[in-house]
């Protein structure tokens, strides 16, 4: 009985999982640039540093960003974007520099959890 209950609970979980990443499209720029091509930004975080210092995109590029590792959340300053764990978000931003920072308290070195995500004109 319990292995049943088990796996329900992760079947329950994948499909969660899986209906929260679908269609989640959320346009922060304002532009009307369309773009066909998605490219997934996958930031890893861990004890108070992300994985890269800087992530960078082309403007009016739409991407999916993601958010995985640890317990952390990210939100990008300037806009109105949050991620929280192993979630993802589509999104398009303008050219600039954004600042990255976790969002989630997460001990001694969270404020210095930050990176870029830089946002190159085509």
């Amino acid at each position: 009985m319990k292995k049943w209950l088990i796996f329900a609970s992760v079947l329950c979980l994948v499909f969660v999982v899986a209906a929260c990443g679908s269609n989640s499209k959320n346009n922060n720029s304002g532009s009307d640039t369309a773009s066909s091509t998605v490219a997934d930004v996958v930031i890893k975080a861990s004890s108070w540093e992300f994985d890269q210092p800087e992530y960078h995109i082309k403007k009016g590029q739409t991407i999916k960003l993601e958010l995985i590792d640890g317990v952390h959340g990210v939100e990008i300053e300037k806009t109105n974007v949050k991620l929280t764990q192993n979630k993802a978000k589509t999104i398009t931003l303008d050219a600039g520099e954004y600042e990255i920072k976790c969002n989630i308290p997460c001990g001694g070195g969270h404020s210095k959890m930050s990176a870029k995500l830089i946002v190159e004109a085509a």
